[in-house]
């Protein structure tokens, strides 16, 4: 299928955490919106979705693929997120095309020759994270500690730490003498990652069964007793 069958605007959806985002793009124009939509996603996706469309100027007929952030993230969020896609999806008899949130949260940092550590926050004192290298995953994503975490980056010097970090964790990967922290808000995760990466598997006519699709939530990622260099 060549590029040219496939044109008009993909519709991205990113409700994995409490910070949700959408995005619209064309390839040549992308618009974003992200917000910490808490729990309220519910009521404030759709809005968000209209109000980027009017800001564009993209009619609902004019988008002709979903793209949509399939997790690791929180139950009601990814709930919220994938329901709305697939919704979408069904309504308009579009491809519907599913994003692992870890690889959109990385995707910015791609072209870096340092290694990546892309977190999620999975509470409780727990984190989700995986490393990538010139934005590919070097392993399936571990759930640890917080300080499992800091054990692990002993042994990465150079990488560079993105994603959902608190300031109280800033501090104390500082107070390890970890420096390469990305600083808020380009720590956050970009709904126009997500378009991105699903703009690129559309084209290729790569697309995901509507009715298989599923996320994958925070508590589904296996727990790691201990973490060291030999899980990455």
């Amino acid at each position: 299928m060549s590029d040219s069958t496939l044109s008009g605007w993909l519709l991205a959806i990113d409700t994995s955490t409490e910070q949700a985002g959408i995005a619209l793009t064309d390839r040549e124009r992308t618009g974003e919106l992200s917000w910490p939509a808490g729990r309220t996603q519910t009521e404030s996706v759709l809005a968000e979705i209209d109000h980027l469309r009017g800001l564009m100027n993209v009619a609902k007929t004019d988008i002709r693929a979903i793209g949509v952030a399939t997790g690791p993230g929180t139950f009601t969020g990814l709930r919220v997120g994938v329901s709305i896609a697939k919704g979408l999806a069904l309504a308009g008899s579009l491809p519907i095309i599913g994003v692992p949130t870890l690889d959109a949260a990385a995707a910015p940092f791609a072209h870096l020759a340092a290694p990546v550590i892309v977190v999620l926050a999975a509470g409780r004192g727990r984190v989700v994270w995986a490393r990538y290298d010139h934005g590919s995953a070097g392993a399936t994503p571990r759930n640890t500690t917080f300080a499992q975490l800091l054990d692990v980056l002993v042994d990465l010097p150079d990488a560079l730490v993105a994603g959902e970090l608190s300031a109280e964790q800033r501090q104390q990967m500082g107070a390890a003498g970890h420096t390469g922290i990305e600083a808020p808000p380009l720590q956050n995760r970009r709904p126009g990652a997500v378009a991105t990466l699903a703009w690129d598997r559309w084209q290729r006519g790569d697309r995901d069964d509507l009715m298989m699709l599923e996320p994958v939530y925070l508590h589904g990622v296996t727990k790691t007793a201990t973490a060291s260099r030999d899980h990455l």
